[in-house]
């Protein structure tokens, strides 16, 4: 073994915009525990991490909660609605 943390599958619950729907599940590849990604694309929307529910923190689950797209320029905040 070289010490290197291995790959592990973790499941990611996609929450709606109210967050009160799931939209979808999905596997992510992670590397360790620092390698979790703060956002997840599906279908061009953008999921941003959020809290796990306490009844899923045991689980090796991982939520996201869609938001809408915005873009910065330049001292400019640009929500798409």
């Amino acid at each position: 073994m070289s010490g290197k943390p291995g790959v592990r599958a973790v499941r990611a619950v996609l929450f709606g915009l109210e967050r009160n729907r799931i939209m979808g599940a999905v596997r992510l590849p992670i590397i360790g525990d620092d390698d979790i990604p703060q956002l997840v694309m599906l279908d061009g929307e953008p999921f941003l991490r959020m809290p796990t529910p306490p009844a899923w923190e045991r689980k090796d689950v991982i939520c996201y909660a869609q938001t809408r797209p915005f873009r910065v320029d330049g001292g400019l905040l640009e929500a798409i609605a």
